[in-house]
């Protein structure tokens, strides 16, 4: 039901986050987007077959702003689903608690992503194919 998407990586500066990765040989696989509704712009990079979301926040009330304040900057998984709801619904009955309804997302051609918090308090992400 799930498969590995992405480490979603808090930054207060994306283009310093993106010239030092690339020094570690992850490649743009994105142009940098930006994404009214959740208060962001990133890029995804990879290195191999390991991807990364670099992400600034847009403005003040950005939930980026709240991790980088913690000193969090790993602070998300991804996976895609077939089924968002059916993931979603699945989730919360392993404990799961729905943290963001399922919105359209810029990054990824508007398909609908949702956030959950596990029961072991990691922040997860689910796109739907």
């Amino acid at each position: 039901m799930f498969k590995f998407h992405h480490i979603g990586l808090a930054c207060k500066n994306l283009e310093k986050e993106i010239k030092m990765h690339e020094k570690l040989n992850y490649c743009r696989e994105s142009q940098i987007f930006e994404d009214a509704n959740q208060k962001i712009k990133g890029v995804f990079m990879k290195n191999g077959e390991f991807r990364i979301e670099l992400l600034e926040a847009l403005n003040k009330d950005s939930p980026i702003n709240n991790y980088l304040k913690k000193g969090i900057r790993m602070y998300h998984q991804c996976f895609t689903t077939e089924n968002l709801d059916v993931a979603i619904k699945f989730l919360i009955n392993e404990g799961a608690v729905l943290v963001a309804e399922p919105i359209e997302a810029v990054a990824f051609n508007k398909r609908k992503i949702a956030f959950l918090y596990l029961r072991t308090q990691m922040l997860i992400e689910l796109i739907e194919e």
